[in-house]
C-alpha cells in the first residue's frame, strides 16, 4: 500500500497542512505499534543456540522484533516469573521449588562434553572422580591411571567459557583447576595443542570433535547422541526454553519453532543432538 492511501485509511486527509504534518507524526507511531518485541533472556550457554534461530524466526514473522540476552539460568528464570521477559533460556529443568502451574519448560535440545586426548594415548575409559584428580592435579601421571609413565598435561579454556563453567560444576564440584593447566581462548587452539601432545588431556563439546583428537569414555561410556539421549553419558546438559502457560502467543511460536524441522536442523548444525522431528 502506498503512504498516501495508508494516510487516508488513517483518516488524514492530504493537503492540509495542519493535517499532513499530523499524518507525517503518525505514520511512523502506527508501524511502530504493528512491532512486536520478543524478549528471551537467561543461560548463556543455551543463548548461543537460540541466537541462531533470530533471524530464520523474524523472517517467518517479519512484525516480531527479537532481543536475546544472557544473565544466567536462575535470573532468566527470576525475569519471566515477573513479567519482565518472554522466554526464560536454562541450561537445566525446573526444579521441584521453581515449578509452579503457568511454568512450562521445553526441551530444545542436549549438547555434550567430551573429554579428549591425543588418539594413540593407551587410556580406555576415564570416571569422573579420576577427571576430577586430574583436573585437580592429584592425579598427574599416566601410570597411575594404567597408562604411560609421564606428566599429564591439563589443557582447558579461559573463565570466560561456559564449557569451563560446566566443568568445574560437574566435575571438580567447586575444587579449583591446577595451576599447571594451559588455557586457550578458543576451543580450536586447545584441540590443536592437544592434537600436538601425546600425554595432553582436555575438554571439548560436540561441535568441536574431530579425529585429531580422542573423545575418552566416560565410566565406560562414550559420548553419541544414543547415550546422550538415554542419559548415560554423563557430561551434557540440556537445554531449555520456559514460557508462561499465560504468556504471549509468539513466544509459544518461538518453542514451536525451535523444535521444529528447521529449527532442530539449526540445532544439529551447530551441535546439538536432536530431541524433536
Amino acid at each position: 500500500m502506498e503512504r498516501r492511501q495508508f494516510l487516508r485509511n488513517i483518516g488524514i486527509v492530504a493537503g492540509i497542512g495542519g493535517a499532513a504534518l499530523a499524518g507525517l507524526a503518525v505514520y511512523p507511531y502506527v508501524i511502530a505499534r504493528a512491532q512486536k518485541e520478543l524478549m528471551i533472556s537467561g543461560s548463556v550457554a543455551v543463548s548461543r543456540f537460540v541466537a541462531l534461530l533470530s533471524a530464520p524466526f523474524v523472517e517467518k514473522n517479519p512484525h516480531v522484533k527479537v532481543a536475546i540476552e544472557g544473565g544466567g539460568s536462575l535470573a532468566g528464570l527470576t525475569a519471566l516469573d515477573n513479567g519482565g521477559i518472554d522466554l526464560a533460556m536454562m541450561s537445566r529443568d525446573l526444579s521441584f521449588e521453581e515449578f509452579n502451574l503457568d511454568l512450562q519448560s521445553h526441551l530444545i535440545g542436549i549438547e555434550g562434553v567430551a573429554i579428549v586426548t591425543h588418539p594413540g594415548l593407551s587410556i580406555k575409559s576415564i570416571s569422573i572422580e579420576q577427571l576430577s584428580d586430574i583436573f585437580e592435579g592429584i592425579i598427574s601421571n599416566w601410570k597411575q591411571l594404567g597408562g604411560p609413565n609421564e606428566k599429564i598435561h591439563v589443557y582447558g579454556r579461559n573463565e570466560g567459557s561456559t564449557t569451563r563453567a560446566f566443568i568445574e560444576d560437574v566435575v571438580l564440584r567447586g575444587a579449583k583447576f591446577t595451576r599447571d593447566i594451559k588455557v586457550f581462548d578458543s576451543a580450536a587452539g586447545m584441540s590443536d595443542a592437544i592434537t600436538d601432545d601425546s600425554f595432553g588431556i582436555g575438554y571439548l563439546t560436540n561441535k568441536n570433535l574431530s579425529d585429531k583428537v580422542k573423545a575418552v569414555p566416560i565410566n565406560d561410556v562414550e559420548i553419541s547422541d544414543k547415550t546422550l539421549l538415554l542419559k548415560l553419558y554423563p557430561l551434557s546438559r540440556d537445554m531449555f526454553l520456559v514460557t508462561k502457560n499465560s504468556g504471549s502467543a509468539i513466544a509459544k511460536d518461538f518453542v514451536k519453532f525451535s523444535l521444529s524441522t528447521q529449527g532442530q536442523d539449526i540445532f544439529v548444525k551447530h551441535g546439538l543432538t536432536q530431541v524433536s522431528r
